[in-house]
């Protein structure tokens, strides 16, 4: 027996399993998933309050800097605005990235 003539019959083998047994089942969540959203819930909502107190954070601080001469800490409030409004950016755009991408794997 030649090592092609193995070859071709296996291959014709493999072609006459059909296709059309193999359960496909539809998603399931798995045990304890409302406990891990509400884990996700929790440390968004964290996330969204610390974006905001970064920004109120950085207009207290460069405003002081300013008004007490302190270019330090005008420079540093200024970098804490431009910075919370980076991460409100992201952060708005994270739930639409992700989603884009599990839609595409799917």
């Amino acid at each position: 027996m030649s090592l092609t003539h193995v070859i071709s019959e296996s291959l014709a083998q493999i072609h006459l399993l059909p296709a059309q047994d193999i359960p496909n089942p539809g998603p399931q969540a798995p045990p304890g998933a409302a406990a891990i959203e509400a884990v996700v819930s929790y440390v968004r909502w964290i996330a969204g309050v610390s974006i905001l107190g970064l920004f109120f954070g950085g207009i207290v601080a460069a405003t002081a800097g300013r008004l007490w001469d302190h270019h330090g800490s005008g420079r540093l409030g200024a970098r804490m605005i431009v910075g919370s409004l980076a991460l409100a950016v992201l952060f708005g755009l994270g739930y639409t990235l992700v989603s884009q991408f599990a839609a595409s794997s799917a």
